[in-house]
């Protein structure tokens, strides 16, 4: 081949490699970005901006973190009014993730120790200590890796993949997107299967709850056994950190509809209780705090049970921050 004929050549692979990488580039633009922009990884996204923000605020903040259940069950203007009623003025944050773990809150723990709040509510049910629970959506550490930083004890307990992930760039971010491609489009075009925000909407009736309630393969019924777990050493970690930074940590056990509760096993209960109290960290219980007219499905409320909730928790920040006023 002549050298005129390979330069050709090599001008129109260049050519085609940069339309494809332009049209790629478009498809994750108008159809991928828009598609995952109210996925989990937002959620976290969102929960680092907070975390930036509050930053050299002066620790005036109180954050709720945990999952999907914090982010229903949550109204921080209710808690507000409590403090308020108290003179107390705090600013408290719903940073609640959709299936949300204590190792998947290790990757917002550097943005709380910089952010220096008052206080952290950790609020999770026992499915998230369970050694069957999954660990991080690959979405959460791929679409975020250049705003995660993690100290050397919580990457000890991530896996490599998930560390590579964690460790990308954005190239490998674009290259990461590609899996969107196919379900972005068909939800332009109207062929998609029910979005996961739609699952839980209105109220359930009696008979909708029993049926969820007799399944025994319920990913919520997990348990959670005496063995040593990811999850656990992650959450020990993540209070330990936290309280050697002087920020009043306590965990809550989040409200159930009694027909979940009395599905869960004593075995979970008592193995759960015996990890908690080891770790030092206070506790409350409400898991059996309220009746089945306050939840929408077996484990997240409805507005009246919100409202409640809501109240409980402006009573126990009262109680932490100013000690008799409750």
């Amino acid at each position: 081949m002549t050298e005129p004929g390979f330069g050709r050549l090599l001008a129109t692979i260049v050519l085609a490699a940069a339309c494809a990488f332009l049209i790629y580039a478009g498809i994750i633009t108008f159809f991928v970005n828009p598609y995952i922009a109210h996925h989990t990884w937002s959620q976290v996204d969102r929960n680092l901006r907070v975390y930036g923000d509050d930053t050299g605020a002066g620790g005036e903040s109180v954050y709720f973190i945990g999952n999907s259940q914090v982010i229903h069950d949550l109204d921080p203007a209710v808690v507000e009014e409590v403090l308020a009623g108290s003179n107390l003025s705090l600013r408290v944050h719903n940073l609640g993730v959709d299936d949300d773990t204590p190792l998947q809150r290790l990757i917002e723990l550097r943005g709380i120790l910089e952010a220096r709040p008052r206080m952290v509510i950790l609020g999770y049910s026992y499915t998230s200590f369970s050694n069957l629970t999954r660990y991080v959506p690959d979405d959460n550490l791929a679409l975020l890796s250049g705003k995660l930083r993690l100290d050397p004890a919580s990457r000890s307990l991530f896996s490599p993949d998930q560390l590579a992930l964690i460790d990308g760039n954005w190239f490998g971010e674009l290259l990461f997107k590609r899996k969107f491609i196919i379900p972005s489009i068909r939800k332009v075009f109207g062929i998609h299967l029910q979005e996961r925000d739609n699952i839980v909407n209105d109220t359930m009736t009696y008979e909708q709850k029993l049926i969820i309630a007799k399944n025994p393969y319920d990913a919520f019924l997990a348990p959670v056994y005496a063995e040593e777990n990811v999850q656990k050493e992650a959450f020990r970690h993540l209070a330990r950190e936290l309280e050697a930074a002087n920020i009043t940590v306590v965990y809550v056990t989040m409200p159930l509809d009694p027909m979940r509760s009395e599905t869960i096993p004593d075995a979970t209960r008592e193995n759960f209780s015996l990890f908690m109290n080891a770790t030092g960290v206070r506790s409350l219980d409400l898991e059996r705090a309220y009746g089945s007219a306050d939840f929408m499905d077996l484990v997240h409320m409805n507005r009246y049970g919100r409202e409640k909730f809501s109240g409980s928790v402006g009573a126990l920040i009262l109680g932490e921050v100013r000690p008799g006023a409750v």
